[in-house]
Parts: structure tokens; sequence; C-alpha cells
């Protein structure tokens, strides 16, 4: 069974883009917002709605009678000590770059940035070209 998904998420109310990991067999979902906001708490409709829903999704495919104690929805948490931005526009890029140290086991993250938001655009933009389009370009 999978353990860990990661996924990119456009807040709608806000308009700003939050990342997700669910831990499958920890029951919890950990939701990374990068966009400093005056309040810590995570209101956001589409990540609750996930909770219940991927918890129900267990209990279904696990073939056994429906037990409705398996069915409490995963636990929502908000990561700590993420570098923060103060504009909306740069919340996908420094996501994306969070999920990438997250999935390589970097734990220094200071380089993520409203100083060099611009800089990280640029390398990831070269990096997409290199491996996708560069192979047939000019055919």
């Amino acid at each position: 069974m999978l353990m860990l998904c990661m996924g990119l998420l456009l807040e709608k109310k806000s308009n700003v883009w939050i990342g997700m990991e669910i831990h499958l067999k920890k029951k919890r979902i950990t939701v990374y917002d990068c966009f400093q906001k005056e309040s810590n708490s995570i209101d956001i409709p589409q990540v609750k709605k996930l909770a219940v829903l991927i918890s129900d999704l267990l209990v279904e495919s696990s073939g056994d009678e429906v037990d409705k104690v398996k069915m409490i929805p995963f636990e929502v948490e908000q990561a700590q000590g993420l570098p923060k931005t103060k504009h909306p526009f740069n919340c996908g890029i420094f996501l994306v770059k969070i999920l990438e140290c997250q999935s390589l086991k970097i734990g220094d993250m200071t380089k993520i940035n409203d100083d060099n938001a611009l800089e990280l655009r640029r390398t990831l933009s070269c990096e997409i070209f290199n491996q996708f389009v560069d192979e047939s370009f000019g055919k």
C-alpha cells in the first residue's frame, strides 16, 4: 500500500497554492502553506473534505465490513518552519522547491525566499526546458 503522496492545491479563497503530504498509514495530512498571514489555523474546506474522503476510500477498499469507528477523518496538521512569502504569486514556486527538498531529505530551505524567487523560477524553467523540450526543439 502506498504510504505517502505529495501534491499541490489552489486555495480559491485567497488564490494561493498550498502543498500537501498525505501519510496513509499515519492517517495524517500535512499542509504546506507558505503565504504569510495573521492566522495559522488551517481553514481550507478542500483539505477538510479530502481528510474525510481518503479515510472513507481506505475503509471501502479494504473489503472488510464497514466499521464506523475506522471511518475517522485523517488528522490535518500545519507544517512548521517553512519559508514564508509576502507575495501570493510566489507560493507556487516556494511549494515546488519545498516539496523537492522534502523528497530529497534536504533540511536547509533558507535559500527559498522572496529575494531569490525570480532565480528559482528561472532555474525551474531551464530544468523543464532541458528535460522535456530541448530534445525535440527545432525538429
